[in-house]
């Protein structure tokens, strides 16, 4: 068994950002279930930026004729790097595969880079429902889990009272500093807060979730709380922001896996297909609206065996369900079966 996978090693093509989320989510648990010898990484972005876009499209089809494949993944964040033609083409020598993160927001390109693939994914159960009922033959509902070589219950002492790890965004600023003017302590980690978070290693990351008594899991979305308009006007930086944000629709993403996966406790957003994954209440909590988070916060800071117990049973639920070898294991599973068939 032999596969391919083309993608931005790094976190948004910077080296100094460390490896990307498709590297450790994607890359690695295919090198885990299919072993490391066999997985090919072809790094699109590192070859388009020292090459160009015809050379590294070249190099593609060029790699893709020598291996010979039996399954090609392409992780596609970007928007102009390959060239449609030489990537139809593939099709002649392996089966493709265009695997999406954020195809509930991005339709329009989705829209036009499945047509040039034998197969699509989306991590989302709706939107899936949807290219069903649309008659498209060549989804494959594959979501993000966790990579279970890197997220794990470590049993550490609960020394942190609330985290959050993550960019920072006008929204989640907003709300940190709510629960901070109620007396709440918030630690957070991530690019953009200043000097009250830092960039932390996936390590440091894990250990996080394993230390905190209550792991937020915050949306970056437009959001249409007055209080929170009226606070953004404040500042030019979130008026931009705001303007600037493509997003306009939310998803289960790869935290709500991860955390949960670490046995932390997890405080999150609710979002329809989040209850597919996880059973609300007793296997995450949620906040459906930013008006009523403080109180929530309060009540399982003061709740602490009802915060254990959601927190192990989403603990078992992800190492029985939702680990990413598993689901890209099925996915080249089903790329293959098509092909046996």
């Amino acid at each position: 068994m032999k596969i391919f996978t083309a993608i931005m090693k790094y976190d948004y093509g910077d080296e100094k950002r460390g490896f990307s989320f498709e590297y450790y989510n994607v890359y690695l648990p295919l090198c885990d279930v299919y072993g490391k010898d066999n997985v090919l990484l072809f790094d699109y972005f590192s070859e388009f930026r020292n090459i160009g876009k015809e050379k590294m499209n070249r190099r593609l089809l060029e790699i893709i004729k020598a291996e010979k494949p039996d399954a090609s993944i392409f992780c596609l964040l970007w928007e102009d790097q390959f060239d449609e033609e030489v990537v139809s083409s593939l099709r002649s020598y392996t089966r493709t595969v265009i695997y999406f993160f954020d195809d509930p927001w991005r339709q329009k390109f989705v829209r036009h880079w499945i047509n040039y693939f034998d197969f699509f994914t989306t991590p989302d159960y709706y939107m899936f429902k949807q290219y069903e009922l649309e008659g498209l033959k060549n989804v494959i509902y594959s979501p993000f889990g966790y990579n279970s070589s890197i997220y794990k219950k470590l049993d550490l002492e609960k020394t942190l009272d609330v985290t959050f790890v993550g960019g920072c965004s006008p929204l989640r600023k907003w709300i940190v500093r709510s629960l901070e003017k109620e007396g709440i302590k918030v630690k957070v980690f991530g690019r953009g807060w200043g000097s009250a978070g830092k960039w932390i290693s996936q390590e440091e990351m894990v250990e996080v979730f394993n230390r905190s008594k209550i792991n937020l899991n915050l949306s970056n979305a437009i959001y249409s709380n007055i209080k929170f308009l009226i606070w953004s006007l404040h500042s030019l930086e979130s008026v931009k922001q705001l303007i600037l944000l493509r997003k306009n629709k939310e998803q289960v993403k790869g935290r709500h896996y991860e955390i949960n996966a670490s046995g932390g406790f997890q405080l999150s957003y609710f979002i329809p297909g989040l209850n597919m994954a996880y059973e609300i209440d007793k296997e995450i909590a949620v906040y459906e609206s930013v008006e009523n988070i403080v109180p929530i916060v309060k009540f399982f800071l003061k709740a602490e065996d009802l915060r254990n117990t959601i927190a192990e049973s989403g603990y078992v639920r992800s190492v029985r369900d939702h680990s990413a070898q598993s689901y890209l294991n099925k996915t080249v599973d089903q790329v293959l079966k098509d092909k046996r068939n």
